[in-house]
């Protein structure tokens, strides 16, 4: 069985820690917040934490079980960020809607969304081409 490098291990343990902490996040935004429709945006970004590390831990677990993928690890590094500036963003507007210095922020949640697709699409680019050099 292959066993994980040091960053590999970094984001399956980043990866499992979103899952976890996720538990938590919703517990708090279902028990902590009166309002439903904060209620339900603090649901948005707990979801795409906890789906974004449970994504993360499947890259690194395909780029392990896969022979030949020893690139860097873009994908997860752009998934991390594009998962912080998202579920980041939409949390802080949960907890302090409108403020001042989260309106002058709206550019990070669209950005984060763009970036966690674009790791995903990258990931399947890397993944493709790899796999067409090792049947070559």
């Amino acid at each position: 069985m292959r066993s994980f490098n040091s960053e590999q291990c970094l984001w399956v343990a980043w990866g499992l820690l979103c899952v976890g902490a996720s538990v938590l996040l919703a517990a708090y935004g279902r028990h902590g917040m009166a309002s439903p429709e904060l209620q339900m945006r603090w649901g948005i970004a707990v979801e795409y934490f906890r789906f974004m590390g449970l994504g993360l831990v499947l890259m690194v677990a395909v780029r392990t079980l896969s022979r030949g993928v020893a690139q860097r690890m873009w994908p997860e590094r752009i998934l991390v960020v594009g998962t912080l500036l998202f579920s980041g963003t939409v949390a802080a507007e949960s907890i302090a809607p409108g403020s001042a210095f989260l309106n002058k922020l709206g550019w990070a949640a669209p950005l984060g969304g763009v970036l966690m697709a674009l790791s995903w699409f990258t990931f399947v680019f890397e993944f493709i081409r790899n796999q067409r050099s090792l049947s070559s």
